[in-house]
């Protein structure tokens, strides 16, 4: 079983120091691309964990709550409180707040109509500091992924 805190108190931490912490398994890293400026790999079915490419630092810990494409790949492990594997967005701002940025429902060509996102930067703080969290939506706005990220800079 996947340590969730652990993994996300390991944002900012390269991805040799998560196979050193036996948080993740070497040699697993995908590239999206080639010359992506990112690499992923999948610990867990739909817990993805996405890397910088230059520095290898961990940038995001993502959820799919709700796999859109073909219903598999939904993350059943254990959640990281307070959240839930079923949240809308009525739920999340109850618990919440307002967020600090978002973005309303959006019909966007090929893909289709998607439900936008809240993101909250100092929120829960004390829990996940420095972190951003992040909240996907479909269009009925159910929760289809939670992110927590943190920015990376290659100066």
């Amino acid at each position: 079983m996947t340590d969730i805190i652990a993994i996300i108190n390991s944002l900012g931490k390269t991805a040799d120091i998560l196979v050193e912490n036996k948080l993740i398994s070497a040699g697993k890293f995908e590239f999206a691309f080639e010359g992506s400026s990112r690499f992923s790999v999948e610990p867990e079915t739909g817990l993805t964990l996405v890397f910088d490419a230059i520095s290898k630092v961990l940038i995001s810990v993502q959820f799919t709550l709700i796999n859109t494409v073909d219903n598999t790949g939904t993350y059943r492990g254990g959640m990281p409180a307070p959240f839930l594997h079923q949240m809308d967005k009525v739920t999340v701002r109850a618990f919440m707040g307002e967020p600090d940025s978002s973005s309303d429902p959006e019909r966007i060509p090929v893909i289709g109509l998607i439900g936008g996102f809240d993101a909250y930067t100092r929120k829960l703080n004390d829990q996940y500091p420095n972190i951003e969290i992040r909240f996907l939506y479909q269009s009925d706005l159910s929760v289809d992924a939670l992110l927590f990220e943190r920015p990376v800079n290659n100066d």
